[in-house]
């Protein structure tokens, strides 16, 4: 099990809330792998989490491309190394290969800690110079907003 602690954090609540839901879908497969091990369950929850996985990767995308990050492609390609890998374990569980899934919940938990510790923490400055970020009114109880508009 994965549990969210700051150092996960790049410190824009967008994108941390969506790295918390990725992390409880990881949690959640981990859960079903352990306790009932269903085929059909872990199948349902790693479809879950690419699906996520997509729409989280298009949130940073997007913002990467609007601030003009110069790391951009490279990020992407380690996006979409991810989407082929995770894809191409899913289809090993649906074809059959049930023995597979420790080792893909695996390199989905290490996958994605590595890449919030490491590679997202390269677009943090650009995306704080462009106006994305926290505004904390407390450390509880963080806001997002953009530096244009008024607090």
């Amino acid at each position: 099990m994965i549990e969210w602690d700051d150092k996960y954090s790049v410190g824009i609540s967008v994108i941390d809330e969506e790295h918390k839901e990725f992390i409880n879908i990881i949690n959640m497969a981990i859960v079903t792998k352990e306790h009932n091990d269903n085929p059909e369950e872990i199948r349902e929850v790693l479809h879950k989490m690419v699906k996520y996985a997509l729409t989280h990767f298009a949130t940073e995308e997007t913002y990467m491309i609007k601030f003009n990050f110069s790391g951009c492609q490279l990020h992407r390609n380690e996006h979409l190394d991810f989407a082929d890998k995770a894809v191409a374990n899913i289809n090993k569980v649906i074809n059959g290969d049930y023995q597979v899934a420790n080792e893909i919940l695996e390199y989905l938990k290490q996958w994605l800690l590595n890449h919030i510790q490491g590679t997202d923490r390269k677009y943090i400055d650009c995306f704080n110079e462009n106006g994305l970020y926290n505004a904390g009114l407390n450390k509880d109880l963080q806001i997002f907003r953009f530096k244009s508009y008024p607090p």
